[in-house]
Parts: C-alpha cells; sequence; structure tokens
C-alpha cells in the first residue's frame, strides 16, 4: 500500500508517494491526488517517486492519466525521483515525449 503526503509552496503542490504502486493502490492514490488538485488548483504539480519501491503498470497509468487531469485544470505535471527501471519503461510508452519529467 501507498502513502502520500502533501506540500503546497508558492503555487506548487509537491506531491510525495512512499511505497508500492500496483492496481488497488492506484485508484485510491488517484482520488486523493485529483481532490488535491481541486481544492489546491496549483500552477504546478510535481509527482515525487523517491520513495516508492514497486510500480507496476498501473502505476504508468496513474502518472499518464494525472498529468491529463493536471493539463485539465490548468496545471502543469512533473514527475521526478523515477528509478532507471520506471524510466525506462514509461520511455517505452512514450512518455518520455511529454518533457514534464525531471531527474
Amino acid at each position: 500500500m501507498a502513502n502520500v503526503e502533501f506540500e503546497v509552496i508558492d503555487n506548487k503542490l509537491k506531491i510525495y508517494i512512499a511505497g508500492e504502486i500496483d492496481h488497488h493502490s492506484a485508484f485510491s492514490i488517484k482520488d486523493t491526488i485529483d481532490a488535491q488538485i481541486l481544492r489546491t488548483s496549483p500552477k504546478e504539480v510535481i509527482l515525487n517517486f523517491d520513495k516508492v519501491s514497486f510500480m507496476d503498470s498501473s502505476g504508468i497509468g496513474l502518472i499518464l492519466a494525472r498529468y491529463k487531469f493536471a493539463q485539465n485544470c490548468g496545471s502543469t505535471l512533473y514527475v521526478q525521483g523515477l528509478n532507471r527501471q520506471t524510466q525506462k519503461v514509461l520511455a517505452l510508452a512514450g512518455i518520455k515525449t511529454i518533457q514534464e519529467i525531471i531527474n
């Protein structure tokens, strides 16, 4: 199960995810993140994966869907703290072209 914490600084919503992201946890993470984006209306949303120990394809879906959701809310999504394996999977999925991935 994953844990999600939020921090809002200078119109930036920083989201720290820790633990495992799988099919079961991705659904609740999605709802939690979306509610926070709607509540804070940030200019930037930063998803931090530094403390994610496992992520399957549900994590990729989580990132893609949050990217679109943030765009629809007028925010720009950035992703940081991905490990090499996750970066490779995202690149293979074509997500690297989004350009909002920070290392």
